[in-house]
């Protein structure tokens, strides 16, 4: 029961941050003011949340278990198609989260996360340690990605969902494929 009612209120300050950055930009957002239009208190929010930037990586991590928190794992084209969509329906919302290059950014919170479900899904498949090998070529990989995911919603390339999609899993490196394809992210911190 506690966790169903922590969710509602990440959930809460979600769906308020998403109306507030509708019509104002990020850096002017204060969590005193998204508290006041949740009606609570800024203790309830950094219970939660260390700052707003850990509130927007959270709703990416929403975002992505939506795609990715199935039983059966899939890490495919497919998936990869499906989560951009998902995506693409916010695509307002990611727009203008990315504007912001402050020292908080939300980029580096999703790089973050990229090298801890990386890690978690290598060597739990592998059951050994990541490589130091592994880990460049992780970080590698998750650098070209999000530089092209903000390109593509900066409309900054003509690429469509599914050319993304496609190159993203030709660049995955092999190990990694097998880890994302035989890993479930269901019971992970991180989609919960």
């Amino acid at each position: 029961m506690r966790l169903i009612l922590k969710n509602r209120t990440k959930i809460l300050f979600a769906e308020t941050f998403e109306r507030m950055i509708k019509t104002t930009p990020i850096d002017k957002i204060r969590i005193v003011d998204l508290c006041k239009k949740c009606n609570t208190i800024p203790q309830t929010f950094y219970y939660h949340f260390h700052d707003k930037y850990e509130l927007i990586a959270w709703i990416f991590l929403r975002d992505f278990s939506r795609t990715y928190d199935a039983d059966t794992p899939e890490y495919s084209i497919s998936s990869i198609v499906d989560n951009l969509t998902n995506m693409n329906k916010l695509r307002s919302f990611y727009q203008k989260t990315y504007t912001d290059d402050s020292q908080n950014s939300i980029n580096q919170y999703i790089q973050k996360f990229n090298l801890e479900t990386a890690k978690i899904a290598v060597e739990t498949v592998f059951k050994t340690s990541l490589s130091r090998k592994q880990l460049y070529e992780i970080k590698y990989h998750s650098y070209g990605t999000m530089g092209l995911f903000k390109e593509w919603l900066d409309d900054d390339t003509f690429i469509s969902i599914t050319d993304l999609a496609t190159f993203q899993y030709d660049h995955t490196p092999e190990f990694l494929k097998i880890a994302y394809q035989n890993f479930s992210f269901k019971d992970t911190k991180f989609v919960k």
